[in-house]
């Protein structure tokens, strides 16, 4: 079994963390019956994608799982909607609630990813809000969901839907509508566990 990380000008096969690198205009001939999961990253190019919705429909529909990161603006996927951008004043409008417990983000704590720094080693709460950037794990929602859908974080005080999950056939897919989600992963934040939890969820190991 195998997990596909499609990213855009990469050598195919290449092997990082766990993911099997591919330039996203090979997945078609990447995407065979030994692979489980793909994780599409947040640069990959949506008008391709869309051509390939036929593959990844059926890719899913038979026991795959996708995780989708970014600004959907092109349905490439039976059940995706599309990304609208949020308006937003201070942090307290990009801060993340969330709705449902979830494998992929089981024990991090969703204030751990409102705030960016330059900072090298672990910052407490109080001095992140103090030096740090929101926005960075998103800055947009996709109020309009498919059915069945199961949402894990909002975002702002509007409670907006920014992560979340459905079943497609005998598969899932996850999206996060905001930056790449592997980004978010490191031990400075506390969320080192997200990166092993994502890629055994994209192994089928947990719902």
């Amino acid at each position: 079994m195998t997990v596909v990380k499609a990213v855009m000008a990469r050598s195919a096969g290449e092997l990082v963390d766990g993911f099997r690198e591919v330039d996203v205009y090979d997945l078609p001939g990447e995407c065979d019956t030994a692979t489980t999961g793909i994780y599409l990253t947040d640069d990959a190019d949506q008008e391709f994608l869309l051509e390939q919705r036929p593959l990844l429909d059926t890719f899913v529909a038979r026991g795959g799982r996708i995780v989708v990161n970014g600004h959907v603006q092109r349905v490439f996927l039976d059940g995706l909607t599309t990304w609208r951008k949020l308006e937003f004043r201070n942090p307290r409008d990009l801060a993340l609630t969330r709705v449902t417990e979830h494998p992929v983000w089981a024990g991090t704590d969703p204030k751990s990813f409102l705030y960016n720094t330059g900072t090298r080693g672990p910052v407490p709460f109080a001095e992140l809000e103090r030096i740090g950037v929101a926005g960075f794990y998103g800055r947009g929602c996709y109020p309009d969901l498919p059915e069945y859908a199961r949402i894990v974080h909002t975002i702002g005080r509007t409670h907006a839907p920014i992560d979340y999950d459905y079943p497609l056939g005998t598969g899932r897919v996850l999206v996060h509508g905001g930056n790449d989600l592997l980004q978010f992963a490191g031990a400075d934040r506390g969320t080192a566990r997200l990166r092993p939890q994502l890629l055994r969820w994209l192994e089928g190991h947990d719902d």
